[in-house]
């Protein structure tokens, strides 16, 4: 899911897990203890770079990322798709991911 955020546009932590809690309708936000580490953890395994942009890291998907969450699309599209399903059906409205 990071990954796939990152691939619509380059964020910083912070961003990606406002995005998660708005697409979720409120219901879920990931700590900060996950996704930073994810986020470093992207970066060193080539699918993610960074720059330090006004005193944060932004992240950015490299090719590398690219074809990973191209082999993996279907699981995120599955996961955006059910905070979806689950923001609509319980009363938060409906939010669309864009694939």
């Amino acid at each position: 899911m990071v990954l796939a955020l990152i691939a619509e546009r380059p964020r910083h932590g912070y961003e990606i897990i406002k995005e998660l809690e708005e697409r979720s309708g409120g219901r879920y936000a990931p700590s900060p203890g996950t996704v930073y580490p994810t986020l470093t953890m992207l970066d060193e395994m080539g699918h993610a770079t960074s720059t330090e942009e006004g005193g944060r890291k932004v992240y950015a998907i490299t090719d590398d990322g690219r074809k990973h969450l191209a082999a993996h699309q279907s699981t995120a599209d599955d996961v955006f798709d059910r905070l979806s399903e689950n923001n609509a059906n319980f009363g938060g409205g409906f939010i669309e991911h864009a694939s």
